[in-house]
């Protein structure tokens, strides 16, 4: 009986190990620490991270592709909806359609991670103010490949 607890008791330490390791997004955290990012921001940030890592997405995947491919998507939705020529001939209806479905299509990718509109603010502010000179070259490279498809 004794060893049957023993093992029990182990089974679960190990799962509980497991479950405390390194998270996905883990390395933002610590950048952010670096970079002195104030107190309250940083739990606000770690409150998104986490809805991050709970999504399997790291922040420069949620970040690039709010910011990137949605825009790429929005853009090759139209053409394909209304035709090259109307992007460059329809000035203000080009710009009405654009604006109503990048925004839809926004919403639909934040709802799906669980992020807010206020955290999505604070992610952008805190990437533009924090993680930007670091991990710029790297989004830089994504959009490189991006803007070749």
């Amino acid at each position: 009986m004794r060893i049957f607890l023993l093992l029990i008791i182990l089974s679960l330490s190990i799962l509980a190990c497991r479950k405390q390791g390194p998270q996905l997004n883990s390395g933002i955290h610590d950048d952010l620490v670096e970079t002195k990012l104030a107190k309250d921001s940083l739990q606000k940030m770690d409150v998104i991270l986490e809805k991050l890592d709970k999504k399997n997405t790291t922040f420069l995947d949620y970040y690039f592709h709010n910011y990137y491919e949605l825009d790429q998507e929005t853009s090759d939705e139209i053409r394909k909806l209304k035709g090259e020529q109307f992007i460059y001939d329809a000035d203000d209806e080009y710009f009405k359609l654009y604006t109503k479905t990048a925004t839809q299509k926004g919403e639909e990718y934040l709802k799906s991670l669980g992020i807010t509109e206020e955290e999505e603010h604070l992610a952008l502010e805190v990437y533009i103010l924090h993680l930007k000179q670091r991990y710029g070259p790297t989004i830089d490279g994504r959009l490189q490949t991006l803007n070749k498809q």
